[in-house]
């Protein structure tokens, strides 16, 4: 194992129910980056880096590729790799782009070591593989590649035309196959200069959306221009261009390399962003609405931790309220003060953020993983050799199952699950070998009392447990109809 570490349209009753008003950002319990947010039929698509750095980060290690998917954007799960056959701990895979659904093929554009190649499926969430080869990948396969650069986003016009958008303002027309580029290569001109990464274009009552980044780190900053005439230009760059920077006041740091899009082909529209999280590798996804002027102008956005709740309205049952148990665990990490990495060049942003951004401590006891948060966890101490995690209900309770979102994920975990009714004599519910998936599921727990999960293989650390007594299945509050919609070209 390796060892690297709202806006609602309706009120989600589930959640709700809690007595308090939920946090919806993060969106995932798991540290993601360079998220891409695709609608198909009635699911939510999120691809994204998956970000496996120690608690003291790097950015030299990539977890595997996953498609997380929601119905409901509220409750995300993923089951296995969406891109097997390579070692993706020797290769690096992220930014993943707009992923475009023609004649029944998905396909994805995203960097792998530094090139951007295409990949194609017969399903949203894969499994993917390399459109124009090689069948085994070797890190060296230049032929194969778009464009010799990173964070590749296709754009498809009304007229069938795609175009490729890719770091530092590149964009270019792409083949009626996607697999290269045709004509020339230009460099979009834009009123802020400088690094600049993350890009993407939409499209919105005529008038085409181009997007990019300035800067990085903890003070990353999103802007934009528009075109009323091709995804190419010319573009007019509005007054109040950058409509994303960091929120000071709540310490969201660099809302960077991000997306818009709008749900169920309406003009309700969504951006997800990065947050700076702990920096390097284990950073997070964050969502907020993005609204538009009469003129067409976007309003700036102001990152925060509410979020925007659910797009859609579903049927999933109602998770115990866990604010009240006891949790235990067999260690837990010491808390750690983070401070924002800041970018190397002030002048290449807009706003001018105070030369040490506000830091923030993170801390790792057990009672995270029943906040319902996605922005806290538990972690055990590097040297805990027993890894176990324990809820205490107080009384005894008849639990249908109980559902763990661990840590890294994508580098799969195995582990047991033991109750019992008095802390003396304990029961094993459930064996599971190692395995990529979130969130775990142990089901018909049954009675008890206690209930206690001891990790066996992978990341010793839980960013929530959810439990679900037998008679809160299929509750009349929580069904409704689902939105359904689907993203062709």
């Amino acid at each position: 194992m390796h060892k690297i570490a709202a806006f609602a349209f309706f009120l989600f009753i589930g959640l709700a129910s809690f007595g308090q008003h939920p946090n919806f950002n993060p969106i995932v319990p798991d540290n993601l980056a360079d998220p891409t947010i695709m609608q198909f039929g009635d699911t939510f698509y999120l691809y994204a880096t998956s970000d496996v750095g120690d608690l003291k980060s790097d950015l030299s290690f990539s977890g595997n590729p996953v498609v997380w998917k929601s119905k409901d954007f509220v409750n995300w799960s993923f089951e296995g790799i969406s891109f097997p056959g390579i070692d993706w701990h020797k290769y690096k895979f992220w930014a993943p782009g707009r992923v475009i659904n023609k004649e029944g093929k998905y396909y994805l554009f995203v960097t792998i070591e530094h090139l951007t190649q295409l990949a194609v499926a017969d399903s949203p969430e894969g499994p993917f593989r390399l459109a124009n080869g090689p069948e085994k990948y070797t890190g060296v396969e230049r032929n194969s590649m778009i464009v010799d650069d990173i964070d590749g986003c296709p754009f498809v016009d009304e007229d069938g035309q795609a175009y490729l958008f890719w770091r530092k303002r590149k964009a270019a027309k792409l083949t009626a196959d996607f697999q290269k580029t045709t004509g020339e290569t230009i460099t979009l001109p834009t009123r802020w200069i400088g690094y600049s990464e993350g890009p993407f274009m939409i499209k919105r009552n005529g008038i085409y959306y181009y997007f990019y980044t300035m800067g990085g780190y903890g003070d990353y900053q999103y802007a934009y221009q528009i075109s009323k005439i091709s995804p190419l230009g010319p573009f007019e760059t509005p007054e109040n261009d950058v409509i994303l920077t960091t929120n000071l006041q709540e310490k969201i740091w660099g809302p960077g390399h991000g997306f818009a899009f709008n749900i169920s082909n309406t003009d309700k529209w969504i951006f997800v962003y990065l947050e700076y999280g702990i920096g390097g590798t284990s950073r997070q996804i964050y969502a907020n609405r993005m609204e538009f002027n009469a003129d067409g102008t976007i309003k700036p956005l102001k990152p925060d931790r509410n979020g925007v709740g659910a797009l859609a309205q579903v049927d999933h049952p109602v998770p115990m309220d866990l604010r009240q148990a006891k949790v235990t665990a067999s260690s837990s990490h010491e808390p750690l003060f983070v401070q924002p990495r800041r970018w190397r060049n002030n002048s290449e942003l807009c706003y001018h953020l105070p030369d040490s951004l506000p830091g923030r401590t993170h801390t790792f006891t057990p009672g995270n993983a029943t906040d319902n948060s996605n922005f806290t966890e538990w972690w055990a101490t590097p040297d805990d050799a027993q890894k176990w995690f324990q809820i205490d209900l107080g009384t005894a309770k008849m639990l249908d199952r109980c559902e763990i979102f661990f840590a890294h994920p994508t580098l799969g975990h195995a582990f047991t699950v033991e109750k019992s009714l008095n802390g003396k004599r304990w029961e094993i519910v459930k064996v599971e070998k190692l395995a990529i998936r979130s969130p775990h599921i142990a089901g018909k727990i049954g009675m008890t009392r206690l209930l206690r999960i001891r990790i066996t293989d992978g990341i010793p650390a839980i960013w929530e447990i959810k439990l679900y007594e037998n008679q809160s299945i299929g509750s009349k509050n929580t069904k409704f109809k689902e939105a359904r919609t689907d993203q062709k070209y």
